[in-house]
């Protein structure tokens, strides 16, 4: 699987860039931490601290989930959480 780079990205919608599960560098990674504080920062979880969206009174966070091979995008899912939302 081919790594996302941050180097790569710009700029226009994160989710016109990236696809739930692709793997993305150490950039984009300082990315979701340093944009803003994250919502849910944990060894398997980092969240952009701003809501996407509300589902079902909840809000929705980007989300990356580590992995094997790397940390990964989630898509939009509930804090803490690394299920897609949509």
């Amino acid at each position: 699987m081919i790594m996302k780079k941050y180097a790569d990205w710009k700029k226009e919608s994160i989710y016109e860039f990236l696809q739930v599960g692709d793997i993305v560098d150490e950039e984009f990674v300082q990315y979701f931490i340093n944009v803003m504080p994250p919502a849910c920062m944990t060894s398997g979880v980092i969240q952009i601290g701003e809501p996407y969206s509300h589902i079902n009174g909840k809000a929705t966070y980007p989300t990356l989930k580590n992995s094997p091979e790397g940390w990964r995008f989630a898509g939009n899912c509930h804090r803490g959480e690394t299920v897609p939302q949509n």
